[in-house]
Order: C-alpha cells, then structure tokens, then sequence
C-alpha cells in the first residue's frame, strides 16, 4: 500500500505529452488532485503470519523450519556387481540343438548394509545394469529373474535379453540395464531366514529359431550384473545404527523482511521447537547451533539453552497401515529458560542452524521391527508466537520506488509534496525520501519537514482518538532536474517510535489514513 501511495504521488509529478501543429511551451503551476490511502497493521506485518485474539489485539504466528533430515544418512543401498563366467565342460567338442538350454544357475546374493538387517525392501528408483559377452557362434537367449519380487502388476521380476553370434576370436557382447522402479524385494533368502539376501537366477539357451551349434570347453559366456542407484521408497527390519550432521546451514528468517533498521522490546512470546519422528526406530537429535543472524546490521545473537549441544530422545514413528504417527518431541523456550528475547528481538533476516541426528543409538531394541518411508523421516519446526506488544524504537520501513521518469516526459521544475495524516496508531511516525544513484546507492535527501503525531490513548495506551498532523517534502529544482535526467528511483524510509509508556500493544483495528496533494511548477512542451 505504501508503494501504491509513493507511485501515485511521484506520478502526479510526471506530465503526458500531447500533439500539435506548431510548438508550444508552458511554465503552470499545477495543484494535483487529492490521492487517499490506508495503512494498516497488514501493510507493515505479511497479513498471512498475523492472527486475531479474542479482545482484537494481534499476534505474530510464524513457523520456521528446520532443514530436513536426508533419509541417505539414515540409510543408503550401495551399488552392488555380481559376475559370473560360465564354460563347458566338454573335452570334445558337443552339438548344442536349437533351443538347448546350457545354463541354468541360481545364486543367492547379499547387499552390503553394514549393520542393517533388511527382510523387504520396496524400490522407488533404481536398475540393473548388465553386460554380457558370448563365444557361443550361434544367437542366445538370456533371462535373468530375481526371485520373491513383484513389479507394479505384481508379476516376478523377470528379463530376457537377445545376444547376437560370436567367436573366441571375435565375441559379441550386450550392453543394457532393466529399471527396477517400483519394484519389492524380499530380502529373506531362499530359506525366508537371512537378511539383505535375495535370489535370483540366470539361464542362457540356444536360439530355438535358429541352427544347431557346436562347442567345447574353450568357448565361455561372461556375465555382469550391477544394481545401480537404489533408492528404496521403504524398508523393514532393523535398519541399523546411523548419524547425520546438517550444517551449519543458513535459512532465509522472512518475518521481519519489510523491517531495516531500528529496536523492540517484547513484553512476553510463546516459542518452541516440535521434532517429529516419521521413522520405526528410535533417534535422538541434537541442536548445536541456531544463531539469529540480521545481515542489515551485522549483529548475531546465538540461542543459549539447556537443548543447545545436548541430545534430546525421539521415540519411535507407528505405522497403523493407511498413515504414521511419528513420535513427537516438544523443546519450549522462554525468558527464565534462555535468552529467546533477544534472539527475536534481533529482527535477524537469516537463522543458521547445525543439526545433528543419530538412529537406533541402543542397537537392535526392536528385535527386527524398525521401518523407515523415504518420503518422512524426521521434520524440526521452530514456532514463534508474538503478541504485538512491544516498545519500538526507530523501526525503520524501507521501499525502492521507480518514477519512470524519462527524457520524453514533461519536466517538473520543484514541487512541494503535502502528506495529511490521520493516525489512528499509538507512535509516532518519520517520513524520509531519498535520490538514488545509478547503482542503487543513496544519492541524495529529500527536506522532510513535520512529523505524523501519535493517537490519542488511555492510561493503558489504547488509542482513543486519532489525531492529524500535516507533512511536507520539498523537492527543489535542482533535485528534480537530477530525477528528470539522471535516475528516476527514490526510497521510501517510514520510521516508528512508540509512545513514552512501555509496551504497546497492537490491535486489527488500528489504522493510518494518508491524503496527499502536490503543488508543483512544471514544463508542459506542445510539438
């Protein structure tokens, strides 16, 4: 609303061209026509953070997060090879019939997940790379299938691949993988006892289309297989010990964005971190570091309590089947426990956070039955509630306006610009305007003269009565000739002080009422 307000203001001063005959020029003085807007608590706070108390009053409901727990340090499949090379066993050289089937070789094979013991797996993405180089001279079929899978129709994993004619001399060799996205595995073996095992099993025949082909034993097939990149969309069992440190890492802090400079007291705020554990298995989490850092000022201020550098226990998540229940864990902050005013009260615009996470620091304890879904692990919310009730000094509000002024407009000579302000807020405010550079810096000041007067309020600070106060802003002839020629963007500075009494408190009804008018000596140009 206040970049409304300034854009209608400035543009006021900007006259349109017009076209005739013969070229005319004018110096007028011109009175602009009356502009009104309204300022409210929305246009200083995002009205999406603020909610409305029972007597009216207004509070700050902001929810920062943490950054998320990867679940690849919770746990993470390797990729695993598995080669095989297979001859015959023939001393003499022995005629294959077409279709003969020469291999036939089911192999049990282990992940290697450290201490984790996986019975089922489900996989969101991943494949199986292969390579395969015969000396048979005759075209071959292979078919690889893992056994206690399904793919998404439910069907056994299965894959046959077509590998040409080759010799020993000149072998032939395929090159290829299979997606093995949404497909489960069951990890418990051949005996349905072990863990991290699955079966698989390879069988190579004869082109049953094409002619019959004679070996020995100097002729081989080689195999290569390579699970790649699994990612698993979930797991079951015990899915071992883990730690994970996140940080420090530097996390955009947006409540006070619109704020620049400037101080506040709090009279009183509801702060608390909520930890959610989405995991079958038990963590802890340990907060090293959540600095309030505002990068306008330099100045940092650390969180000191007990939880900083300690470890707090996160019970375990439950899977009823449809959804999960995670474990949640609560951490409040308040004055007598910390200093959280002060981390606040630093209007930081970035908070940096060091994170640090540990799963199943006892060991088995579930005997087998942790569980984990990738897509929830462990979430970490920081909470501000704030009731606008503060002290504020020298609160500075910033915005960057471009008049879009150019070589084609009208020159403006000097103008005097009149702010009439009905202020129906319990501070005062300051009004200042500034010249921009070419590169953004300040340029120059706008004389500013008067201030916006605080309402009218009550022993208990509670505005009675708004009250008017007038403000000027001058801009002489050479400051517009700098706007008409050089940069046409100014900034906006408001500036708000509460009253003398302590702790003001802030209501949704509450509001500033702006009039402004424009009496400036311009250059109208007729060609």
């Amino acid at each position: 609303m206040i970049r409304n307000l300034l854009t209608c203001t400035i543009a006021l001063l900007v006259l349109f061209s017009c076209k005739r005959k013969e070229d005319t020029r004018w110096d007028v003085e011109l009175l602009t026509p009356v502009v009104k807007t309204r300022l409210t608590i929305d246009d200083l706070v995002g009205d999406s953070i603020l909610s409305i108390n029972p007597d009216n009053s207004v509070t700050l409901d902001y929810t920062f997060g943490l950054s998320p727990i990867d679940e690849e340090f919770f746990f993470e499949i390797p990729d695993t090879t598995i080669t095989a090379s297979y001859g015959f066993p023939f001393l003499t050289p022995v005629t294959l019939a077409p279709g003969f089937q020469f291999i036939s070789d089911p192999s049990e094979n282990e992940f290697n997940l450290n201490d984790a013991k996986i019975d089922y797996m489900e996989i969101q993405s991943g494949e199986i790379a292969y390579k395969i180089t015969s000396e048979i001279p005759e075209r071959t079929f292979y078919t690889y299938t893992i056994f206690k899978t399904k793919d998404k129709r439910g069907n056994v994993f299965t894959k046959t691949i077509s590998v040409p004619a080759g010799t020993r001399s000149n072998p032939t060799t395929a090159i290829g993988s299979f997606k093995l996205d949404g497909v489960s595995f069951d990890l418990t073996g051949n005996s349905g006892t072990k863990f991290n095992t699955f079966e698989s099993e390879v069988l190579v025949n004869v082109d049953p289309a094409g002619s019959s082909v004679t070996v020995s034993n100097l002729d081989s097939v080689y195999i290569e297989n390579k699970l790649i990149s699994i990612k698993p969309k979930y797991v079951r069992g015990y899915i071992g010990k883990s730690s994970f440190l996140d940080g420090p890492t530097r996390n955009n802090f947006t409540i006070f964005d619109q704020i620049k400079s400037g101080t506040v007291d709090i009279d009183s705020l509801e702060i608390f971190t909520e930890v959610r554990n989405f995991v079958g298995a038990e963590a802890q989490l340990k907060l090293n570091q959540l600095l309030s850092v505002n990068t306008q000022t330099g100045n940092s201020v650390a969180l000191s309590h007990s939880s900083i550098g300690n470890w707090v226990n996160l019970n375990r998540g439950i899977d009823v089947g449809t959804s999960i229940f995670p474990g949640k864990t609560r951490i409040d902050y308040t004055t007598r426990n910390s200093n959280i005013d002060l981390v606040i009260e630093n209007l930081s615009d970035e908070m940096v956070t060091q994170v640090e996470t540990r799963l199943n620091p006892l060991g088995n304890i579930s005997s087998g039955n942790d569980f984990l879904y990738f897509d929830q692990v462990v979430e970490a919310d920081f909470h501000i509630k704030l009731p606008l009730r503060l002290v504020a000094n020298n609160l500075k509000f910033q915005q960057k306006i471009d008049l879009q002024i150019n070589e084609e407009s009208n020159p403006v000579h000097d103008a005097l610009v009149s702010i009439y302000a009905e202020n129906g807020f319990p501070f005062d405010a300051e009004v200042q305007l500034y010249l921009l550079d070419e590169w953004g810096g300040f340029y120059d000041s706008l004389v500013v003269t008067g201030r916006i007067q605080s309402a009218n309020t009550d022993a208990q600070n509670k505005v009675t009565s708004p009250v008017n106060s007038v403000v000027k802003i001058a801009i002489p002839e050479n400051k517009m000739e700098f706007l008409n020629t050089k940069n046409s963007e100014v900034m906006l500075q408001i500036i708000f002080n509460t009253n003398s009494l302590p702790h003001t408190t802030i209501y949704r009804d509450y509001y500033m009422d702006l009039k402004l008018v424009t009496d400036m000596n311009a250059e109208i140009n007729y060609r």
